[in-house]
C-alpha cells in the first residue's frame, strides 16, 4: 500500500516547488538542484497509484518503493534543515530576514552541506529511476492529468470557503471567538489611525487556515466591515496577478477593461477602490513581508479607520515583520478526542454507517496519535480510509503500514 507514502510525495513536492523559487537559492546555486528534486519526485508519484493498484508484493517491487520512501525522507530533512536554520537566523537582531535559505549565504559550511545534500540525493533519484523503469510501472491517466493541469502552487491557494467537515471541537470556537473580539475591538485612545495586523502562527497542517475562514465568515465580522477580502499568497506571483486578483477581490472593476499590465494605474485603481472603506482584509499562508511591503500596503494605507488585517503564517518572524499586535495566536494540536471527531467526519456517508465506525475507534485513536494532533494529516489518513472497507482488518493495515515517517 502507497497511500502514505502519496501523500508524503505530495507534501514533499509541493515545499520542493516553493523552495525552488526563493531569490537566495538561485544565488548559491541550489535552485536547479531543488528544482530537480521536485520534478524527480513528481514523476515518481506519478508511480505510486499503480502500485497500489496492482498490489504488487515482489520483494524486488517493496525494495523499491522503500528505497523512494527513504529518498523523500533524505529530502524532507533537506527542506526541514533549511527552515531550522532560517528560524535560527530570525532569532538573531537581523529579524528582517526571512528567506529559509538565507543562512547560507552567510555560513559557507551551510551552503556546502546543503549543496552536498541536493547533489547525492537527485544521484539516488537517478538511480532509483532507472531500477523503476524495468517494472513497467503505469502513470495512472488521472496522475498524468493532474501533473500536466495542475501545480504545486496552485494546489496551495486558498479561498474563503469553509468545509464544514474540516471544523471540530469547542477549541477552535473559543479561538474564532477570541480573534474576532481582537478584530472588532475599537481601539480606544489611538488617534495615529494605525493599521491593527493581528496574526494566527502554527506550523503547517495545524489548521491555520480553517480558523482564519472561520473569523472570515463570523457574523460579527460581516457587520463590522463595509469591505471583506481573502487574499491567499503564494510565492510565484508577480505584481501585476497580485494587485489585479486583489482590485477583483474586492469587487472594483480593473482599469483598462481588465488588461491593464501597468502597474501604477493597478495600484491607483486599488487605492481608489479602498479609499475611506472600513476593510477586513485576510493574507493567508504569508511566507514574507514583500507581498505586502512592497505592494499592498500603500494603497491599503487609504482604508477608512477602524480597518483590519488578519494574517496566517508559519513563523513568529513574519507577524513581527507586519507589526501584529501582540501576543500572536498560536494554534495549538488537536486533542484526541477532536481528532477523532475529525476522522470520523471524512471517513462517514452517512448516519447508518456511524456505529460501525464507532466500533473502530480504539484503532482510529492509534491513528490519529501518529498524525500529532496535526488537521491536515488527520484529513489525510481520513481519505485514505475512505477508500478501504471499514474493517478492523482493513484499518489495521492503515495502522501498521510501514510507510508512516519515523
Amino acid at each position: 500500500m502507497a497511500g502514505v507514502l502519496d501523500a508524503l510525495a505530495s507534501y514533499v513536492t509541493s515545499m520542493l516547488a516553493e523552495m525552488a523559487k526563493e531569490e537566495v537559492a538561485m544565488l548559491i546555486g541550489v535552485s536547479d538542484g531543488i528544482k530537480d528534486l521536485s520534478i524527480k519526485l513528481g514523476d515518481l508519484k506519478n508511480f505510486l497509484a499503480d502500485v497500489d493498484r496492482r498490489n504488487i508484493t515482489d520483494d524486488s517491487v517493496r525494495g523499491w518503493v522503500g528505497e523512494l520512501k527513504r529518498a523523500m525522507y533524505l529530502a524532507t530533512d533537506i527542506v526541514d534543515l533549511c527552515h531550522l536554520k532560517a528560524m535560527e537566523q530570525g532569532q538573531t537582531k537581523d529579524r528582517g530576514c526571512l528567506n529559509p535559505l538565507l543562512f547560507c549565504m552567510r555560513n559557507p559550511l551551510h551552503a556546502h552541506d546543503i549543496g552536498t545534500r541536493i547533489k547525492l540525493l537527485n544521484q539516488n533519484l537517478d538511480d532509483i529511476c532507472k531500477r523503476g523503469s524495468s517494472f513497467n510501472f503505469i502513470k495512472l491517466e488521472a496522475y498524468q492529468d493532474q501533473k500536466t493541469t495542475r501545480s504545486p502552487a496552485t494546489d496551495r491557494k486558498t479561498n474563503s470557503l469553509i468545509e464544514r467537515s474540516g471544523v471540530v471541537g469547542e477549541k477552535i470556537e473559543e479561538d474564532t471567538r477570541a480573534l474576532v473580539e481582537v478584530l472588532t475591538r475599537e481601539a480606544v485612545g489611538d488617534k495615529s489611525g494605525r493599521l491593527i495586523v493581528v496574526a494566527i502562527v502554527g506550523i503547517g497542517g495545524i489548521g491555520k487556515t480553517t480558523l482564519g475562514k472561520k473569523v472570515f465568515n463570523d457574523e460579527a465580522i460581516e457587520g463590522k466591515f463595509t469591505k471583506k477580502i481573502w487574499l491567499s499568497i503564494t510565492q510565484d506571483f508577480t505584481d501585476v496577478e497580485l494587485l489585479s486578483t486583489t482590485i477583483t477581490a474586492i469587487g472594483a472593476d480593473l482599469p483598462g477593461g481588465g488588461g491593464a499590465q501597468d502597474k501604477a494605474l493597478l495600484v491607483d485603481a486599488l487605492k481608489n477602490s479602498i479609499k475611506d472603506k472600513k476593510f477586513f482584509l485576510v493574507l493567508d499562508d504569508l511566507w514574507d513581508v514583500d507581498a505586502w511591503n512592497k505592494h499592498l500596503m500603500t494603497p491599503f494605507s487609504y482604508g477608512g479607520p477602524g480597518s483590519r488585517v488578519l494574517i496566517t503564517t508559519r513563523h513568529d518572524t513574519v507577524a513581527r515583520s507586519m507589526k501584529a499586535f501582540h501576543p500572536y495566536h498560536h494554534v495549538d494540536k488537536l486533542a484526541p478526542q477532536d481528532a477523532w471527531s475529525l476522522l470520523k467526519k471524512q471517513v462517514l456517508t452517512g448516519e447508518e454507517n456511524e456505529p460501525e465506525v464507532d466500533m473502530l475507534e480504539d484503532i482510529g485513536l492509534q491513528i490519529i496519535a501518529k498524525c500529532d494532533g496535526l488537521p491536515l494529516a488527520v484529513k489525510v489518513m481520513g481519505g485514505l480510509l475512505c477508500k478501504k472497507e471499514k474493517t478492523r482488518r482493513d484499518w489495521q493495515d492503515v495502522l501498521n503500514d510501514d510507510m508512516w515517517i519515523g
